[in-house]
């Protein structure tokens, strides 16, 4: 029962900071919100690995605009796999082209400012409050690595981005990929 509810709240933190946070409304500007329910986006992203905004949305937006070449930052066809799923590729460099619009954001500069300030300080208050909450933030963290990863290591083949729907299992509501990125 306990694995179902770690399950359970990742896929809600993770659906909320990262496929409706950081994803559709940071990089893609899918929907208009308030500023209140940005910080509320903005926190979960940062519980999903502690990720600055600013950093996976032009991390995102490269890889949309080099998609399956050798600039795309997690191109499976120019990464070693283990690289990709364990989120440990590394970019020195997000052109400001892929970011110019974030920057005006004062609540993502905020975020991106203090993440590990956040994060940290939100381990220690579930410490002090309930201790076996750090187990589910840490599961969070951890999980968001390697299901995004493996999104990225097998949401792409040699002809490009693909659907699988076993993919929502670990990154919900990504698995259409192909028409996402179509």
């Amino acid at each position: 029962m306990i694995i179902l509810k770690l399950y359970l709240t990742y896929l809600i933190i993770v659906s909320i900071g990262i496929t409706f946070g950081y994803h559709r409304y940071f990089c893609h500007k899918e929907y208009k919100t308030t500023p209140l329910i940005e910080c509320i986006l903005l926190y979960c992203g940062i519980l999903c690995g502690g990720q600055s905004p600013l950093a996976w949305c032009g991390v995102h937006r490269m890889h949309h605009a080099y998609a399956d070449t050798k600039k795309d930052p997690h191109s499976p066809q120019f990464k070693k796999w283990w690289e990709i799923l364990f989120s440990t590729w590394r970019v020195k460099n997000i052109p400001r082209k892929f970011i110019r619009d974030l920057y005006k954001n004062p609540r993502v500069m905020w975020f991106h400012r203090n993440r590990w300030l956040i994060l940290i300080a939100t381990y220690i208050i579930s410490i002090i409050i309930y201790p076996p909450l750090v187990i589910y933030l840490i599961t969070i963290f951890v999980l968001s690595y390697i299901f995004y990863g493996m999104l990225n290591l097998v949401g792409h083949d040699d002809k490009g981005p693909v659907n699988k729907w076993w993919i929502n299992i670990f990154a919900p509501f990504e698995g259409n990929h192909n028409e996402h990125h179509g």
